[in-house]
């Protein structure tokens, strides 16, 4: 759908460097008309960033570009701007969010929402509040073959939907580490962050699958319960390993399994299987919809262009305008995945891998890399037969789920803490 806005949303950006970066570039692309997608659909008036003898050149730039730099967001925030975009940190979401929307500016803030519950639902409450959208940046729900998915599988495609397996494994080496003080962390400054591969690098892709199986258009299956798994070879609070099984309301389960302890990449990979076929959707690739004996029925094909759309999205709800081509990924969307996060926390204690099955490498970038021997392999057999690592018994350095074990989530409301191990808890 082509579409013009006029005139453009006029929007802030909360930072310079880091991810901001890369979300400035993408904002002022798409201050120009696009000859797929219509627009311009925004304006990029403010920046405000702390650090400014850090980012000179850049500040120059953009004041050369005609947008005002301030040094904090109190400041950028008494700017007549609409919206404000915050690429920051996990612990800063709830709270520059909150202060934002009661400055009367729309939002959109990264992923994942927040690290608990607890925040996301206070910033549900600030946004009603307000009055005023906030949106989430999971980029793959803005995809526009995303709402195309979500309605094959509604109108019966693959039948009766039973279960559904994630897994990857992305690499992350002693430089994604040690890049932030919060990274693999449980806390920063009081607020918690559960920094893990489900709450960070692979966020997206639990977020998509609660919702494409989400009872309606706009909605994201709610886990009902969670088993799970936390494992790292790191050294750091949280986990980088976990297999976690979910079970939504109607009893479908999602199985997850990630890591970034690994030494060989296998993107993302969802499979939601059916009584009649299956959807095979891999970060990587165009989907495709199979039937029982594997034919493909239905490919749908990308179109490259998730984060244009994610501006589109964001700037029809600041205006109010309908937008039924691109999904949107709202407080309530996000919190599917958050609420699958805290479970899995309370569910499990982090246990430390052993070193005798951990590999030391040394990749061009990244800094050594801590690995789990042969882990790339065992985690495509447990998504093949659709087990948790410990349940594939080829895994000797696992441990049961429990306990204790598992999690109901029904009424779910505040996140009490992880689990801890008997020595831990003494």
């Amino acid at each position: 759908m082509s579409l013009s806005i006029s005139p453009p949303v006029v929007l802030g950006i909360a930072g310079i460097g880091g991810y901001a970066g890369s979300i400035r570039n993408l904002v002022l692309s798409c201050a120009k008309p696009h000859p797929q997608l219509g627009g311009p659909w925004i304006r990029l008036a403010a920046v405000c960033e702390p650090d400014q003898e850090l980012h000179q050149e850049t500040i120059a730039q953009l004041r050369q570009q005609g947008v005002a730099v301030h040094s904090d967001l109190t400041s950028m925030l008494r700017d007549p701007i609409e919206a404000v975009w915050l690429p920051v940190p996990i612990h800063l979401h709830r709270p520059f969010a909150e202060q934002a929307l009661a400055a009367g500016k729309a939002v959109m803030c990264e992923k994942p929402a927040a690290g608990s519950i607890d925040d996301v639902d206070a910033m549900i409450a600030a946004r009603d509040r307000a009055g005023l959208p906030l949106a989430i940046g999971y980029q793959d729900i803005y995809s526009s073959i995303t709402p195309a998915i979500k309605d094959a599988l509604a109108q019966g495609g693959i039948g009766q939907i039973t279960h559904a397996t994630l897994c990857a494994c992305w690499p992350r080496g002693a430089d994604y580490y040690s890049r932030a003080n919060w990274a693999g962390a449980l806390k920063r400054n009081g607020t918690w962050v559960l920094d893990s591969p489900v709450n960070n690098a692979l966020a997206h892709y639990l977020n998509v699958a609660l919702f494409f199986l989400g009872p309606t258009a706009g909605e994201s299956a709610q886990p009902r319960n969670v088993t799970a798994e936390l494992y790292r070879v790191n050294p750091i609070e949280n986990y980088d390993t976990v297999s976690m099984r979910l079970t939504l309301d109607g009893g479908v389960t999602v199985l997850v399994n990630f890591t970034h302890a690994c030494a060989v990449p296998h993107h993302p990979r969802l499979t939601i299987h059916g009584q009649r076929g299956r959807l095979r959707w891999l970060s990587q690739g165009d989907p495709v919809l199979e039937d029982a004996d594997g034919r493909p029925v239905q490919t749908f094909k990308r179109t490259g262009l998730r984060r244009e759309n994610m501006i589109k999205r964001f700037a029809c709800a600041v205006r109010g305008l309908a937008c039924p081509d691109v999904a949107l990924a709202t407080l309530e969307v996000a919190r599917a995945q958050a609420l699958a996060v805290n479970g899995a926390s309370e569910a499990s204690p982090v246990r430390t891998i052993d070193d005798q099955f951990v590999r030391v490498v040394q990749p061009a970038l990244g800094g050594d890399l801590r690995t789990i021997v042969g882990v790339e392999q065992i985690v495509d057999v447990c998504d093949q037969r659709n087990q948790m690592l410990h349940e594939s018994g080829l895994c000797p350095w696992t441990s049961p789920p429990g306990p204790p074990g598992s999690r109901d989530l029904t009424g779910y409301r505040h996140f009490a803490g992880p689990a801890l191990l008997p020595v831990e808890a003494k």
